[in-house]
């Protein structure tokens, strides 16, 4: 396998200018955006900038850039115009629209614009979609259709977020569950078809129970017994891929609900709604009871950590 490290950078063809923007673009941090990046959004642990560039155009992140300290991010990458290029895990995978590609920044990569282009670039934390780094790693850098089923659900939304960010500012949460929900439902398609082995079927049915969970937080019933049954699964076998991650469905169902709360909390666009209401919109009803629980979980209640923010 070649080290990205050691990987030469594109050139252009012979007779054409140099790249834009130096042409090649070393990350050093998880998140890092494109050079050209003209807008971005933030949805809770989710972040969907559109970029616009001049090609050749190369982003590499060399294994000595790594911080293993520091918690990665999965990116997943729609080309809106023009071709990318991503190198990853001993794969090459090419990409024009309406296909998608993901990378992982806990490893080396390297990603090229061999032309002008325009994308969506989603970056997304492994936490959200429930998979760890090695458990991504037979995703990255194959090419994902977009034109059928799950990946063109999400390539439509990120298209959409392409050509009318600007206008969907008051929409941010909506779109931010869509986009969440969208891209875990897709990697639990794409890890069922790479691997036939019990481990990954259950680490399929895990992603497919957790985007179910996170679609209807605000649902008062929802327990690990009503998730059991909607999956087809007893209560029993729930509760043990639950226990492979560490942690039962009931403690994982409310950690979701207090970390949505603190998402919203800790967003200037949402300081109009009361925190009572910030805890129903999580499921987490009685304003004592959602206060009790976020102080528990996070040594300060609502209403404090927001003041802290805002200070």
């Amino acid at each position: 396998m070649v080290r990205l490290d050691e990987l030469e950078p594109v050139r252009a063809a012979a007779g054409s200018a140099p790249p834009g923007r130096g042409g090649v673009q070393i990350v050093r941090e998880h998140d890092e955006p494109l050079d050209g990046t003209t807008r971005t959004h933030q949805f809770g642990g989710v972040r969907v900038a559109l970029v616009k560039g001049s090609g050749p155009a190369e982003l590499i992140r060399p294994n000595r850039q790594i911080d293993t300290r520091t918690a990665g991010c999965l990116r997943v990458v729609r080309p809106m115009t023009g071709e990318v290029w991503v190198f990853q895990d001993g794969r090459h995978g090419t990409v024009r629209a309406p296909q998608l590609v993901c990378f992982d920044s806990t490893r080396p990569y390297k990603v090229v614009m061999p032309e002008n282009f325009r994308l969506v670039d989603v970056m997304v934390t492994h936490r959200l979609v429930g998979l760890t780094a090695p458990e991504a790693e037979p995703l990255t850098a194959r090419p994902w259709s977009g034109a059928e089923g799950l990946a063109a659900l999400l390539s439509s939304l990120l298209e959409g977020l392409g050509r009318h960010g600007s206008q969907v500012e008051t929409a941010v949460d909506l779109l931010g569950g869509s986009v969440v929900g969208l891209t875990a439902a897709l990697f639990a398609e794409r890890m069922r078809e790479v691997a036939e082995d019990p481990q990954i079927a259950r680490q399929t049915l895990m992603l497919h129970i957790q985007a179910h969970v996170r679609e209807r937080l605000a649902e008062p019933d929802l327990s690990p017994a009503s998730i059991a049954r909607e999956h087809h699964v007893s209560l029993r076998y729930l509760q043990k891929i639950f226990q492979e991650h560490g942690i039962s469905p009931a403690r994982w169902i409310r950690d979701e609900r207090l970390a949505r709360c603190r998402t919203e909390l800790a967003d200037p666009a949402l300081d109009h709604l009361p925190v009572a209401l910030i805890g129903e919109r999580a499921g987490l009803y009685g304003a004592s009871h959602f206060s009790r629980q976020f102080r528990d979980r996070y040594g300060t209640t609502p209403t404090e950590y927001r003041r802290e923010r805002a200070s």
